[in-house]
């Protein structure tokens, strides 16, 4: 189905520097799942971009090699009909959206396509419940979660039904029910004979059925493993790699956890509601000095509605936020915490790394000494001259956790700082996590990621529409 010969692509002048491809050789069959996976930046995204046609059609650069599709030169197919032969789900799902509404971006490629009336509700119907998306019909784009888009971006994929499926970290930001769905859907689609290439750093959720692990580093292909193989590797193997373990570590609850004025940071009652929908509802939370504690919960319950009034973004309709025992208004807040989000390009504003530390800073404030060791804890101490949007996205999530760790603020909120980030860089982060909660910070984190949680969180508060379910500790 996919045969590639020597194929090598770099990116033009003026774009990213990480993510070229190198001499890469690769031939997968009709209806074979292939396990994508490497360190963040080896070329993993770039290797998916060239297969759907984005390299060089819209990212521009030089492609050399050969590449063939379904026995076609890819080359020589016309982009539109690539799109119905290939079916792409991208790290972040708003890059690829068209519609404003959820219904009509599910039914958008099946209507460029030139698919019957009566086959593109068929389609719809098979594809909503497949992916579980029913909860999500006729609702704007924009005000999903991020793990709800994801999921509309999948079906809007799987709606073509391609021959092909190429997905870009899908799981980066769905909860544990949603990455089940995905699984099941992953594992359907396969027996349907669809080709799949999934380049993914969470390898857990498919481990019972991939056919190959394919290994990248710096661009080119170091190793390809059989499921068998793959399976095998030990955990410090899989380590040394860089890479996340085939299995999720257990979370093991403690005592439960009673909020109290005089932590860092504390909330009561907090109610707060959008075109008359209730997001939070009576929620409770305690962080103390010197703790990290994780939030976890389904798509949409309610965590980074929760994190934004914390921070000072929502104004609270119902409550009370308290810093160290005292009550909060907003602006306190705002000038207490820094709140890290999910969509990393919103927060970063200036033209180098080094200029970021300096945003609102005077020139004596920190110096270039300081700030090179700020980003030689987060794993990024060749990156002072780059410019912040040509890093990769978990380059740009961990830069965004050392700006909050120069920031001097006591009370730090991160949302999902490992989405798409490999093993290796996990675990720096989860270091430099409990380094700043050795210093007597207050770590908030909203994740997903239980390998994170594991290695990292002192407690576990656990939402679900709009509410707090429990808080407690952890270990």
């Amino acid at each position: 189905m996919i045969r590639l010969e020597h194929l090598s692509f770099q990116y033009g002048a003026g774009t990213q520097r990480e993510g070229q491809l190198k001499d890469i050789s690769l031939q997968v069959k009709p209806g074979e799942f292939i396990l994508l996976t490497g360190k963040s930046g080896c070329g993993k995204t770039t290797l998916t971009r060239v297969i759907n046609g984005l390299c060089p059609q819209f990212y521009p650069g030089v492609l050399t090699g050969s590449y063939f599709l379904d026995g076609r030169d890819a080359a020589s197919i016309p982009i539109g009909e690539l799109g119905s032969i290939i079916g792409s789900v991208f790290q972040d799902p708003r890059s690829q959206f068209f519609a404003t509404n959820t219904t009509d971006e599910i039914v958008l490629g099946m209507e460029n396509a030139g698919f019957s009336r009566e086959q593109m509700l068929s389609r719809f119907r098979q594809t909503v419940a497949q992916v579980g998306v029913e909860n999500l019909l006729e609702r704007p784009l924009f005000s999903l979660s991020s793990g709800e888009k994801q999921r509309i971006a999948i079906a809007a994929a799987c709606a073509v039904q391609p021959k092909v499926l190429v997905l870009d970290e899908p799981s980066a930001n769905l909860d544990g029910d949603a990455i089940a769905r995905l699984s099941t859907l992953l594992f359907r689609l396969k027996e349907a004979g669809t080709t799949i290439i999934l380049s993914e750093h969470r390898l857990h959720y498919v481990k019972d059925f991939f056919d190959r692990m394919v290994i990248m580093d710096n661009g080119t292909i170091t190793t390809v493993f059989d499921r068998e193989a793959a399976l095998s590797l030990t955990e410090e193997k899989l380590k040394s790699l860089g890479l996340r373990l085939f299995h999720e570590p257990a979370i093991v609850h403690g005592k439960r956890l009673v909020s109290t004025e005089s932590a860092a940071v504390s909330a009561r009652q907090i109610s707060i509601s959008f075109d008359g929908h209730k997001v939070l509802d009576e929620a409770a939370l305690c962080a103390p000095e010197g703790k990290i504690l994780a939030m976890m919960g389904s798509n949409g319950a309610g965590k980074s509605s929760f994190c934004r009034v914390l921070t000072g973004l929502y104004k609270q309709q119902v409550g009370q936020v308290y810093i160290k025992g005292k009550p909060a208004k907003r602006k306190k807040r705002t000038v207490s915490t820094f709140f890290v989000q999910q969509d990393t390009d919103y927060q970063l504003y200036a033209a180098t790394v080094e200029d970021e530390f300096r945003v609102g800073k005077r020139p004596r404030d920190i110096s270039k000494a300081q700030i090179e060791r700020f980003l030689e804890d987060a794993g990024l101490h060749d990156m002072l001259g780059r410019h912040p949007l040509s890093l990769s996205g978990g380059q740009k999530q961990r830069l965004l956790l050392a700006l909050a760790a120069a920031s001097g603020k006591e009370i730090l909120v991160l949302d999902e700082p490992t989405s798409g980030l490999d093993g290796q860089n996990m675990r720096v982060t989860a270091g430099l996590l409990k380094k700043l909660a050795a210093q007597g910070k207050s770590v908030i984190l909203i994740t997903h990621d239980r390998e994170l949680l594991s290695e990292a969180a002192d407690s576990l508060l656990y939402m679900d529409k709009g509410k707090v379910v429990y808080h407690r500790a952890l270990r």
